[in-house]
C-alpha cells in the first residue's frame, strides 16, 4: 500500500537532486513520465496517451478524478492537468505532481518544464493556477489522499534580519526574484556552495533565504520546507 508522503517525497528526492524518470523510455523525461511513473511504478496502474489524455485514461482506472470547474479542492498527492499547445498547433497538455496548496495556488513537481519535445526535462518545483487546470485526479492511496505535507505558515513574507552563511546539502537549488515557487529563476548553487544571507521569509511553505546580489538586486533562495514558522526539512547547513 502507497501513501500520499510516500509518493511526495519520491517526487521530492527527484527534485532535490536534479533528476527525473522516463518511464516508457521515448524522448526522455517528459512531463507524462512521472506520473506514468507514480501510476505504473507505485500502483501499478500505467496510464495512456499524452498529458491532456491523462484525466480519462484515470478514470478508466476508476481512480478519484475532478474537472473544472468544480467547488472541490486539489489535495496533496493529486496529479494535475493542463492544456498546453505546442509549436505544431497540437494541445499535448501539461501535468505534474501536487504537493501543497495555498489559495488559488498548488505548489507542485514538474518534469519538463522548457517544454523539450525531444529530450524531456527534471523534476523541478513550481507552481499553477487552479484556475488554469483542466483537472486532476488521486492515485488509490491507502491514505485517500489525506494532507501530506506540514502545516504551513502561509505566506507570511519576510520574518527576521538574519547574518548567516548557507551551504547547499542537495543537488540543485533555485535562486530566485522573489520569495515563492512562482519567483523567476536566475541563478543555481549545487551541492557544496556556500553564499551569505541577510534575511529571512517565509512562503509557499518553505524557508527562503535572501541576500543582495553583485548586480545590487535582491535574491532568494529555499532553504527548506517550512512547519509552524520552522525549517523542518533544511536544504542545506547554516553558520
Amino acid at each position: 500500500m502507497t501513501t500520499v508522503n510516500e509518493v511526495v517525497n519520491f517526487a521530492k528526492d527527484l527534485a532535490n537532486r536534479g533528476q527525473g524518470v522516463d518511464y516508457d523510455g521515448w524522448y526522455g523525461k517528459q512531463c507524462v513520465d512521472l506520473p506514468n511513473w507514480i501510476c505504473g511504478k507505485f500502483f501499478g496502474k500505467p496510464l495512456w496517451g499524452n498529458a491532456i489524455d491523462l484525466i480519462k485514461s484515470a478514470k478508466q482506472h476508476d481512480f478519484e478524478v475532478y474537472y473544472m470547474p468544480t467547488s472541490e479542492r486539489p489535495r496533496p498527492g493529486a496529479i494535475f492537468v493542463k492544456n498546453y499547445w505546442a509549436g505544431d498547433g497540437i494541445n499535448y497538455g501539461h501535468t505534474g505532481l501536487i504537493i501543497g496548496v495555498s489559495g488559488n495556488t498548488v505548489q507542485t513537481i514538474e518534469q519538463n518544464l522548457v517544454g523539450n519535445l525531444s529530450v524531456g526535462g527534471p523534476a523541478q518545483y513550481a507552481s499553477q493556477q487552479i484556475s488554469n487546470l483542466v483537472g486532476w485526479f488521486y492515485p488509490p492511496y491507502s491514505d485517500s489522499a489525506a494532507v501530506a505535507t506540514q502545516a504551513s505558515s502561509g505566506n507570511l513574507g519576510k520574518v527576521k534580519d538574519e547574518q548567516g552563511t548557507m551551504t547547499v546539502k542537495v543537488s540543485l537549488l533555485n535562486v530566485r526574484d522573489k520569495p515563492g515557487v512562482d519567483g523567476k529563476v536566475v541563478a543555481t548553487y549545487t551541492n557544496g556552495e556556500q553564499f551569505n544571507y541577510d534575511s529571512v521569509y517565509i512562503a509557499d511553505g518553505y524557508i527562503w533565504v535572501s541576500y543582495v546580489s553583485h548586480s545590487g538586486v535582491r535574491r532568494y533562495v529555499a532553504a527548506g520546507e517550512e512547519s509552524n514558522r520552522r525549517n523542518v526539512v533544511p536544504y542545506g547547513t547554516f553558520k
